[in-house]
């Protein structure tokens, strides 16, 4: 079986390929369970048409509690297994246009990986570039807190000096003053 042959297996419908992997099959029998799920607890759990008449002292039973406490945890499994499916499935598309890519006639393998390992050192180099702007700016920021907290610091030490009523300080200390015994 040559290559051509084993990339033709699947079907096209519309210039999508639907080849089925092992992630996209596993995420449909799961998707296809829990729609059946779904529809079971709704047949099951609905309610009768019309409400069952009061017991004759007074008010009606409240409805039961179980089938409300399990519809949205099967909603939720519904939604995550469709949601997973069209994560598989945009994956596998991914994956075959890069093999297209790839393989295609208008770069060779190697041209392509050259480009990739561009991307790659660029990303790196961006990457280096922003944490080396945080880095300054934490430091700048750790210096005008430590001058702030200087400056309070002396204007309270020169308060307390003078005499006169100190400003509620913002200036806490870093050690706690151990407790009165």
């Amino acid at each position: 079986m040559t290559e051509r042959a084993r990339a033709d297996q699947g079907s096209t419908v519309g210039g999508l390929h639907l080849q089925l992997s092992k992630l996209l099959l596993g995420s449909l029998l799961a998707a296809v369970a829990a729609t059946g799920a779904l529809i079971i607890t709704v047949i099951v759990g609905m309610p009768p048409g019309h409400p069952p008449p009061p017991p004759p002292g007074g008010m009606p039973s409240p409805p039961p509690l179980t089938s409300l406490a399990v519809f949205p945890v099967i909603t939720g499994l519904f939604v995550l297994a469709w949601l997973a499916v069209v994560v598989a499935f945009s994956r596998d598309q991914i994956l075959r246009r890069i093999d297209q890519l790839r393989d295609g006639p208008v770069t060779d393998g190697r041209q392509f990986d050259e480009i990739l390992a561009e991307l790659r050192t660029q990303l790196a180099a961006d990457r280096e570039r922003e944490l080396h702007v945080l880095e300054e700016r934490i430091a700048e920021l750790t210096e005008e807190y430590g001058e702030q907290r200087e400056t309070d610091g002396y204007l309270n030490g020169m308060r307390v000096a003078t005499g006169e009523e100190p400003v509620p300080a913002k200036v806490h200390s870093i050690r706690r003053t151990p407790p009165q015994r």
